[in-house]
């Protein structure tokens, strides 16, 4: 040991390690001489290479590199190890005989602490060696302070962020009320939440500008209120009890409040609602935070409706099909019996009132479709101001002389256009003044119809996420009658959901108001309260276009002579058709087999002048036979029947080479109608 020189060992709890990189090995037997007396673990490498990957497994404390040396110099060697992050931080001393200014600051720049130039003095290495050494030591305890200290700041932040939520530490300290009221506003001013404190007694302390926001009231006139002046009415009392016991066991409540507003309107909230104790366990004051949550409940209970009409639809289109099947034979076969009896049978005034209920079937069925959107209607321009003249009228007509009736029609000339079914026009119109008139036929009142252009603007889209920006047409109707409660008015769209009394209503009406509007592209909302009337705002989107004039089917039977070729696979349904279309002069063949129709045709393909078939059928549907015998005959006419099919409609039908579409369930004067039409068109 040479006297003066530092020796680290001191101070280290094991001895430092020194890789040596030099190609000569004399140098290397010298340094080794130099620093054996200090106990260093001492490690050679002869080149870059090798240099490298040992530093990376023994992690050295310090390296003593050579410049020139083959492969990679000591420059290319040092900004390996520094590029690596097991090796980055070893400080490397150059040793090399490169004495030139450049070369040092070459070196230095490729990342090396320090530059010994050979020949050395023993003293200067051991000396430099000490010092980085040392700095090695220092700067890994600095880093351990620096780790250590930010330990403590992460827990002194999660420490922190519990503080914030134990604000009866801060509140109940009345020396200091003042100081932290401010440090309170400083951090909730801004929340998006309304947030407001109340003491034990639940008199309000706080409010910050978001409540203020929300609930009409300004703070200077909620503070020193009870809560209990935003009660909307809508629940019971036996509802606050529970969260009294809750914040009393608990300290916590949450879940959705309907709060009313200073002007008296209600809003939805999830609230939490937290107690704050002192040190003595005590209750002192009750944090509240409001979040409103209205429209999020409007778009979730509308997506709950859409989920339930889908479903129903589902339910609708199955039933469809079979339920038409049945009607088709109740309306045939009576017809037929009608046919045969005298006009002075008193059968036959019984069987006029079967028919009719029939057909009222069928458009209790066509309404199930419409609702359930499953059927297709048939839409052109339609005037929607003479359909408010015409069922006024008949309204008027049917309303006691107690209800009075007001047409207001503020569109602009020819603005009252809309693309849509008149029938189901007329229907949505009937059902909701039908509805009014119910309402108010107890004391009488005014039914009110409005007509007016709107222009649907980003913000009104924003509270009827069906419409989209555009002119639309808004028909509203109103009544002064007893209004609805608020659970009467979420279910009032539901499928038959009502609450009249049996006999005066199915609940369908204003469930197929929702699904025609809807199926029209537009919207419809309800406003009531209990005592205050009804009203009913309707949004159809507006066109520009011609009125269009209802072609009119008279009701005359034709006949003929053409060979038909009759398919459904109900032996029922094959009968009544046997039956029907032989009574109308034709030669028929009627089979309930797919398959044995196609044999029939197949083996003289001549033989028919038209084939009706059904839709729906087990082996080939009418779809696929139609397509096989079209294939065997590309001219032969057909008409294709159906019940109710999601797969095909008549536009589809006709696409696929389909002469005629003919939906069930028919009358005698249709299907000869439409027969004689599939016949005259191919001649």
């Amino acid at each position: 040991m040479i006297p003066g020189i530092y020796n680290p060992n001191k101070s280290r709890g094991r001895k430092p390690i020194i890789l040596t990189v030099d190609d000569d090995p004399r140098n290397l037997a010298v340094v080794r001489d130099c620093l054996v007396e200090f106990n260093y673990t001492l490690l050679a490498s002869e080149d870059g290479e090798s240099a490298v990957t040992r530093a990376e497994y023994s992690h050295p404390d310090l390296i003593l590199l050579d410049v020139m040396m083959p492969g990679i110099d000591g420059y290319e060697t040092c900004r390996r190890l520094k590029s690596l992050e097991s090796t980055k931080d070893i400080p490397v001393i150059f040793m090399t005989a490169l004495s030139e200014t450049e070369h040092k600051v070459k070196g230095l720049e490729a990342g090396a602490v320090d530059y010994i130039t050979k020949p050395f003095q023993r003293e200067e290495l051991l000396a430099r060696i000490a010092v980085h050494l040392h700095i090695r030591e220092l700067t890994k305890k600095l880093q351990e302070a620096k780790d250590s200290l930010e330990a403590r700041v992460e827990e002194r932040t999660a420490d922190l962020a519990q503080a914030i939520s134990d604000l009866h530490d801060e509140i109940i300290e009345r020396k200091l009320a003042e100081e932290e009221r401010i440090r309170l506003a400083t951090a909730i001013e801004q929340a998006a939440e309304a947030i407001f404190i109340t003491d034990a007694d639940w008199h309000i302390d706080y409010v910050n500008p978001a409540f203020e926001e929300t609930s009409g009231y300004a703070r200077e006139e909620i503070i020193g209120q009870h809560p209990k002046i935003m009660k909307s009415g809508t629940h019971e009392p036996q509802f606050y009890r529970q969260i009294l016991d809750a914040l009393r066991c608990d300290d916590f409540w949450s879940g959705r409040i309907t709060t009313k507003k200073k002007d008296g309107s209600n809003y939805e909230a999830e609230v939490t609602i937290s107690s704050v104790r002192d040190k003595n366990d005590t209750i002192i004051n009750y944090v509240s935070i409001h979040r409103d949550v209205t429209h999020e409940i409007r778009l979730e209970r509308e997506l709950h409706q859409s989920q339930k009409m889908e479903a129903i639809g589902t339910l609708a289109g199955g039933i469809a099909h079979d339920f038409n099947n049945i009607l088709t034979a109740i309306v045939g076969f009576s017809e037929m019996a009608m046919m045969k009896l005298d006009v002075d049978n008193p059968a036959l005034h019984d069987l006029q009132r079967l028919q009719s209920a029939s057909f009222r079937a069928t458009e209790l069925v066509k309404q199930i479709l419409s609702f359930s959107r499953k059927s297709e209607p048939e839409r052109r321009p339609v005037q929607l101001t003479s359909v408010v003249e015409e069922v006024l009228k008949l309204l008027r007509s049917s309303l006691p002389s107690t209800i009075e009736i007001h047409q207001h029609i503020s569109t602009v000339p020819k603005g009252d256009m809309v693309l849509a079914d008149p029938t189901q026009m007329h229907q949505v119109l009937m059902n909701l003044g039908t509805n009014a008139a119910h309402a108010m036929r107890a004391k009488g009142g005014i039914l009110s119809v409005t007509l007016s252009n709107l222009e649907a603007e980003a913000s009104l889209v924003a509270l009827y996420p069906d419409l989209q920006l555009g002119p639309y047409i808004r028909l509203t109707v109103s009544d002064t009658g007893h209004g609805m409660e608020a659970y009467v008015k979420e279910r009032i769209f539901d499928p038959y959901y009502t609450t009249k009394k049996v006999g005066e209503g199915t609940g369908m009406g204003l469930a197929v108001v929702q699904g025609i509007i809807k199926s029209h592209g537009g919207a419809i909302r309800v406003y009531s309260e209990p005592g205050q009337g009804t009203t009913f705002h309707i949004f159809l989107p507006k066109i520009e276009g011609e009125l269009q004039r209802e072609s009119r089917v008279d009701g005359s039977i034709h006949s003929g002579t053409e060979r038909i070729l009759f398919v459904d696979d109900e032996e029922m349904l094959a009968e009544l058709g046997q039956e029907l279309i032989a009574s109308l002069g034709y030669t028929i063949k009627a089979t309930t087999n797919s398959h044995e129709a196609l044999k029939l045709f197949h083996s003289d393909p001549n033989a028919f002048d038209l084939v009706i078939t059904d839709m729906t059928m087990p082996g080939l549907t009418g779809l696929e036979l139609s397509g096989e015998l079209m294939a065997i005959r590309p001219d032969i006419p057909i008409i294709l029947c159906t019940g109710f099919c999601e797969q095909i409609n008549e536009k589809q039908a006709k696409k696929s080479g389909i002469r005629n579409f003919l939906m069930k369930p028919y009358s005698l004067s249709t299907l000869s109608i439409i027969i004689r039409k599939a016949l005259d068109n191919t001649q």
